[in-house]
């Protein structure tokens, strides 16, 4: 390089260094936002699996309702409410719970940096009421459950036309259950529910033991595995990241019978000034499946500054031998988990949305979603390796039985613009074959839910339709 060259590179450098922090402070998110995060807080009861569902066969799927849409309940105090759903024959109190929000955010009371409601205990029209679809029942033979002062919610699947029914009921003495789904444990900063107990390392997941079918068995986790390499045109700088370059930390959780949320920040120093920041990730802990949503938003597409860009996010495992991978393009019958690689192992080259490891009639069940713009940009090669000998450090035991995620090529390729993505993992204690095509309908397809005053409560008491009615019952964040 010339020496006027040099000089004019030293010139460029603070305003190179900020526009390369902005966009890889972007870039970090399609990384540790692609990541499973714990989360959350609950009372000493254990928490109990998921009954028999009713009409409505979704165990999976949330019915969330926005204050605003339970029909003038607004300023309600939160301790006169309780959610019934008519369940052979009778009326029986179901969990639920009320999130408290800030406008668009969810109101955290527990940890390092929790944020208090504006208004605590009383319903707002921006808060959010959750119940499980699985829970719904029947409709009531009057249209509500006797003496009851509430709301109607009828649940309607558009993949199958089932219809279900819950009630809210407004009491002085509401019915309520002592039965939850999730139990936070914040001084372990672990999530546990009757199908895995989850918890986590300065935010990063660091324990995962399984209980599908039976009680929750040992640790199977190694770790989370976030890698990306990514190099500046013309060469003028390279960065290899992992998991533990960053600063993670929790910042805020909130707890309830249905779910738990955890708030989280990742960032990181990668040296000549640049500072890397994936902001604030949410993710929610539920009876069988955690949501992890995230998004990204480029200012402009990052190949004007690097000319290359991988990243590679996914969990090592250990002690699954016995367990089968299934995903898109493997062989029939899946992969064999046994620490050895074979032939068709090396071969795999799959892409696609989800990837599963079942064990007989239990599994683990992963899928990806993305929005149409970031799916046609950023296509997802999926990883697979099982090979109890391999070393890929820093990790606390060498070893990947296995190890299983998603690589992305050519990121540096992706137009600006702002993209959405979500992860899910679902335990699936009832796996049967072709249970991956329902998993993904229904992430396609979400549950709609209408609210309306029960016909026999007092005419006066009815107010107009709300605008709201017939909108999708869960609303992914």
């Amino acid at each position: 390089m010339t020496r006027q060259r040099r000089r004019t590179v030293r010139q460029r450098a603070p305003r190179l260094r900020r526009r390369v922090a902005r966009t890889g402070a972007a870039l970090a998110a399609v990384v540790l936002g692609l990541a499973v995060a714990p989360a959350g807080a609950g009372d000493g009861a254990a928490p109990s699996p998921l009954g028999s569902c009713g009409p409505i066969e979704r165990t999976h799927e949330v019915v969330e309702l926005r204050g605003m849409r339970l029909r003038r309940l607004a300023g309600t105090p939160l301790d006169r409410i309780g959610m019934v759903a008519w369940r052979a024959g009778r009326a029986q109190p179901i969990p639920f719970q009320v999130d408290e929000r800030i406008g668009t955010r969810i109101a955290m009371p527990g940890g390092p940096a929790p944020e208090a409601d504006d208004h605590p205990g009383v319903l707002d029209a921006d808060d959010a009421l959750l119940f499980m679809a699985c829970d719904a029942g029947a409709r009531a033979p009057a249209g509500t459950p006797p003496r009851a002062d509430g709301r109607e919610i009828r649940i309607d699947d558009p993949r199958t036309g089932a219809t279900a029914w819950a009630y809210l009921v407004l009491s002085d003495a509401p019915p309520r259950t002592d039965r939850r789904y999730v139990r936070y444990d914040p001084a372990r900063d672990t999530v546990t529910t009757a199908r895995w107990s989850i918890g986590c390392v300065d935010a990063l997941p660091s324990y995962f033991a399984l209980g599908l079918t039976g009680p929750l068995g040992p640790n199977v986790v190694d770790g989370l595995r976030l890698r990306a390499n990514a190099v500046l045109r013309a060469n003028l700088a390279r960065w290899s990241l992992t998991e533990r370059d960053g600063r993670n930390g929790l910042v805020a959780w909130t707890a309830g019978p249905i779910r738990v949320v955890r708030r989280s920040k990742h960032e990181v120093e990668i040296g000549l000034g640049i500072h890397l920041s994936a902001g604030l990730l949410h993710t929610a802990f539920y009876g069988e499946h955690v949501l992890a949503p995230g998004s990204l938003k480029l200012p402009f597409s990052p190949s004007v500054f690097f000319r290359e860009i991988t990243a590679l996010g996914g969990v090592d495992l250990r002690g699954m031998e016995g367990w089968r991978y299934l995903a898109p393009g493997v062989p029939a019958g899946g992969l064999a988990v046994d620490g050895r690689m074979d032939e068709r192992e090396r071969a795999y080259a799959g892409r696609g949305r989800w990837f599963a490891l079942v064990r007989g009639d239990e599994a683990i069940a992963v899928a990806i979603t993305m929005s149409e713009e970031l799916e046609r940009a950023l296509p997802l090669d999926l990883v697979y390796v099982d090979d109890a000998t391999r070393a890929a450090p820093p990790e606390i035991a060498p070893g990947s039985v296995p190890f299983v995620g998603v690589r992305a090529r050519e990121v540096e390729r992706l137009p600006g613009g702002r993209y959405r993505f979500q992860l899910r993992v679902f335990a699936v204690p009832g796996w049967r074959a072709g249970a991956e095509q329902a998993l993904l309908a229904q992430v396609d397809v979400p549950l709609t839910a209408e609210v309306s005053i029960p016909p026999d409560l007092e005419p006066r008491r009815r107010p107009t339709q709300d605008p709201g009615d017939g909108a999708p019952a869960a609303q992914p964040r």
